[in-house]
């Protein structure tokens, strides 16, 4: 911000930053989505409202008169940049700002402008009483959300978006609350989000009484009055340049060619790095073995038919640097968690009498064309074959239960070929949002209907049946009304779409939520208030019982027999004798993991298991890869980039470090 003089109007010393988190640009295989700005140029501009510089829907003079945007004769204006609040931040709203902008050439009045319109930025403020906070065991739905919606498209991951054709069921509207933004090419509109709440409160009455004097101005023939509406002026400045909008020879920048990039000399220099980070997955009873089976099984696995339960590990939000994600990532993550525990508690020695074996994966990158699910199962159930052999080469990376050295491959670069024991899938049970159940008490299971493109098996409609039996005394488990559309039953956006789309309709399985035909009213699906210190309000108990119902089902699809010949009653009963107990939302394990997932994600909890797995991962590789990104305070569930610090995989292999990614 800047507080020029009538002498010196603009000057860098002026400014100073302010706390903010930035809307950032993000490439795909068509162009780009979100903000920046047109090049290395600041952008420059005074504060206004944002309603002062759109126009108004009325036409009638007065009314517009009355608002303070009325159309200025002069087609100069001197550049801008908007304050709006964060529930006004819409697709609708950037629309609106951008088509009173293009009406009008920016003046040079904070220096010389060569590209862009008059807007030269906006200014995200936190609402002031938009805040409300949980401890943990809220029973409530969403309160004091009148006004707010959620940034992602009306249809996540569907159509309008990059990865329409990733989806099952693309056109269907499960945000109903969704305004597309975060899926918006707003290039050359710098964008950050003011979430300090003094900040805030200065720069809104900054926007509002500057706002006041171009009304002033705009109203009089004087030229004096509208040099007063300009100089002194507060101005916001942005450096934000995410990349150019075209190549050289005029071509759209896409992700292609971002990573691709080339300097003059031929040298490999990309301007931008891929989304992506660890994924995780483990089996219960004993381990698979670390030999290469040759696809036909182990000691430990038996090629055992396997039902995994799934779910994602991240989120995304307009700003991604504040992701919180308590509905749409930790409460999933601790149900998962959660129900690891239960099954846990069964001895190994039970489990693998059990005709089928229970894995479990927790995915990251879901919120951008399901990475992480999709290549796991890419290579799982379509087949991974190493250019080294499919016994690969010798890693340092082991279990210490194994005396045997672990395998791995150098190209395609796989750190652990464990993987290619996991060789006869049957089935999945993912979870979504079921931290949040608008206030009521009822669970809902998506799947397991057969149609003519969903290929959903006999197995998927045992596993929803089973799910419905295994309703707990306070929270009961129905069947989805979501219905076949045009010869498809939609899926809701989870691991459980990668899946059927991998597999191409041969396997299929059930998703377990907290919503029905639609996510919860005002479900603040990936926004940043998604969080228990602003506006989501996560009702711990539902967390708890989907735990259970998800562990059980999982001990009843691992009963069911190679000929389907249990049904899901008896199947029910049995996971409920083997799983007495329920998870308990007062227990120390969940207050532990709650404190840590949705409030501090720099807890001892999470320190200690990182400093042991640190530990660990030094012995193996002779390299201190240290803690990694910490999920911060408050957690960040955004999947970052691809790097040495994110989850960039490397093999060690007679004495050379091998790595997927080179880029400085």
């Amino acid at each position: 911000m800047a507080t020029p003089t009538l002498t010196t109007p603009f000057s860098t010393t002026h400014f100073s930053n302010i706390p903010h988190a930035p809307c950032v640009s993000l490439f795909h295989r068509n162009g780009r989505v979100g903000c920046g700005a047109y090049d290395r140029s600041v952008m420059v501009g005074r504060i206004l409202h944002w309603s002062s510089v759109v126009e108004n829907a009325n036409n009638d003079d007065d009314a517009a008169e009355n608002n303070g945007n009325r159309r200025l004769a002069n087609p100069e204006l001197a550049p801008y940049v908007t304050i709006l609040n964060e529930s006004e931040y819409t697709s609708d709203t950037i629309a609106q700002l951008v088509l009173y902008s293009s009406s009008y050439v920016a003046s040079d009045a904070y220096g010389s402008v060569e590209v862009g319109g008059p807007l030269r930025g906006i200014l995200v403020l936190a609402d002031g009483d938009g805040s409300s906070s949980s401890d943990g065991n809220a029973n409530n739905g969403n309160n004091n959300l009148n006004g707010y919606t959620s940034p992602e498209s009306p249809t996540p991951q569907g159509d309008n978006t990059p990865m329409s054709s990733l989806s099952i069921g693309s056109s269907y509207e499960w945000n109903v609350n969704g305004n597309g933004l975060t899926m918006t090419d707003m290039y050359g509109i710098p964008t950050v989000y003011v979430y300090d709440a003094a900040t805030a409160e200065y720069l809104r009455e900054v926007g509002t009484e500057q706002s006041a004097s171009l009304q002033s101005s705009s109203n009089s023939n004087n030229e004096d009055d509208i040099t007063n509406a300009v100089y002194p002026s507060i101005l916001s400045e942005f450096n934000y340049y995410m990349g150019p909008q075209v190549t050289e020879s005029g071509e759209t920048v896409t992700s292609k060619e971002c990573l691709e990039w080339k300097n003059v000399d031929g040298t490999w220099s990309p301007k931008c790095l891929p989304l992506g980070g660890n994924s995780v997955w483990s089996v219960a009873g004993s381990p698979v073995s670390l030999d290469y089976s040759g696809g036909e099984g182990n000691n430990n696995s038996k090629n055992k038919p396997v039902v995994m339960l799934s779910t994602n590990i991240d989120t995304t939000s307009a700003f991604h640097d504040i992701s919180p994600g308590a509905n749409t990532a930790a409460s999933n993550i601790l149900t998962l968690l959660l129900s690891a525990q239960l099954v846990g508690s069964i001895t190994d020695e039970v489990l693998d009498q059990l005709p089928g074996k229970i894995a479990f994966g927790f995915f990251q990158g879901e919120s951008y064309g399901y990475l992480g699910s999709r290549r796991f199962l890419e290579d799982v159930v379509q087949g991974f074959n190493c250019q080294n052999g499919n016994e690969g080469v010798a890693s340092v990376y082991k279990r210490k239960d194994e005396k045997g050295i672990a395998r791995a491959c150098l190209h395609p670069l796989r750190a652990d070929l464990t993987f290619q024991n996991i060789n006869n899938l049957r089935g999945m049970i993912a979870v979504d949002q079921v931290g949040n159940l608008g206030g009521g008490k009822t669970l809902y299971v998506h799947g397991g209907e057969k149609s003519a493109t969903n290929a959903q098996d006999g197995f998927a409609g045992f596993l929803a049946e089973v799910m419905v039996e295994l309703s707990t005394d306070d929270y009961s488990v129905q069947a989805s009304s979501v219905g076949e559309q045009d010869g498809v039953n939609p899926l809701p956006p989870t691991p459980l779409t990668s899946l059927v789309q991998v597999s191409e309709g041969a396997l299929g399985g059930i998703v377990l939520t907290g919503y029905d035909n639609a996510f919860v009213d005002n479900s603040l699906y990936h926004s940043h208030l998604d969080s228990v210190s602003k506006l989501q309000m996560i009702d711990s108990d539902a967390i708890a019982s989907a735990a259970t119902v998800l562990a059980r089902s999982a001990v009843a699809a691992a009963y069911q027999n190679e000929n389907e010949e249990v049904d899901a009653a008896t199947a029910a009963a049995y996971a409920l004798e083997l799983l007495p107990n329920a998870a308990s939302s007062s227990s120390d394990t969940f207050q532990s993991l709650y404190n840590c997932l949705f409030q501090d994600g720099n807890c001892e909890t999470l320190l200690t298991y990182g400093n042991v797995e640190r530990n660990n991962d030094a012995k193996r590789t002779g390299i201190d890869l240290g803690l990694g990104q910490p999920l911060k305070t408050p957690p960040n569930y955004y999947v970052s980039i691809y790097d040495g610090d994110n989850g960039q995989a490397f093999v060690r292999a007679s004495e050379v470090i091998y790595g997927s990614l080179v880029a400085e």
